[in-house]
């Protein structure tokens, strides 16, 4: 790359997420998009996940049911935040974690995997510093005392790892005249989308969950084949998936008795999308 760093866009970003893994779900999405020094634009979104968000990650992030309630599904808002980013350069703070969680939400509705060079301000720092007592976000904002104070929110995170970026750039002698190559050379090998693009499996048969979650995402009403000691047809709107972690279930309204019910995702042998939901 001949360019210099003033004449690109770099993205700082964050995610708050149902869980720790993969498959987890995205619940909010901040970005901060730099030229140079300057912040010239940012990405906000809260997003309705199609599972209730656990207890124990509302307790960090803040973020409950109530809240994402009437929101966007990540299926709604992908288009934008991938058109946010561009091709500029990315940006995060331990970025395999939010590379991965990334990676499966944009599979999990059918996108592909922008190609964009991803840098992590945890690994930079670790080797630009090697004698700070820690590497957590938090520490690190308030060691370069950044301007911002809330923390474990998508946007304040992605404002608090920019402003961390800039100050170890400013600190290694990178200025905006310098050529991207040494921006790359400090902060070590970029990581990309598709390094992680083997971790999307789903967990169900024949992709039961996604057809699910496109439904759910969708408002559509579903035909299933029911295994419950016999096999029974049902049409239902489906409402939300939950796991008492050794088994998926979908809580739905049967629209033969017009009740809600809660059917184990395992037993529906078959089932096909039929239709948005009117209302």
């Amino acid at each position: 790359m001949a360019r210099r760093i003033k004449d690109i866009e770099v993205v700082v970003l964050d995610t708050e997420t149902t869980g720790l893994s993969a498959d987890s779900y995205i619940v909010e999405i901040g970005a901060v998009k730099l030229q140079g020094k300057r912040m010239i634009n940012t990405f906000s979104q809260i997003i309705r996940p199609p599972i209730p968000i656990p207890q124990q990650v509302v307790k960090i992030h803040g973020i409950n049911d109530d809240k994402v309630r009437n929101a966007p599904s990540f299926a709604e808002i992908a288009d934008r935040f991938l058109n946010f980013i561009g091709d500029a350069i990315l940006v995060a703070h331990n970025a395999p974690f939010d590379l991965k969680i990334l990676t499966y939400n944009l599979l999990r509705v059918g996108k592909s995997l922008p190609n964009n060079p991803v840098l992590d301000t945890c690994r930079a720092l670790k080797n630009l510093f090697p004698n700070l007592p820690s590497y957590s976000l938090r520490y690190l904002a308030k060691h370069f005392r950044s301007p911002y104070r809330e923390f474990h929110r998508a946007l304040s995170d992605a404002a608090h790892t920019a402003y961390v970026f800039l100050h170890a750039v400013e600190k290694c002698g990178v200025r905006e005249e310098s050529l991207v190559d040494e921006l790359l050379e400090i902060f070590g090998p970029p990581i990309y989308f598709h390094h992680f693009k083997n971790m999307y499996n789903p967990k169900e048969p024949e992709g039961v969950l996604d057809y699910i979650i496109r439904a759910i995402e969708t408002g559509s009403q579903l035909d299933i084949l029911y295994e419950n000691g016999r096999e029974l047809k049902r049409r239902v709107i489906p409402l939300n998936l939950f796991s008492n972690q050794r088994r998926w279930y979908l809580r739905a309204t049967c629209l033969i008795d017009n009740k809600e019910k809660y059917f184990r995702v395992d037993r529906i042998k078959k089932l096909r999308i039929v239709e948005a939901c009117v209302g």
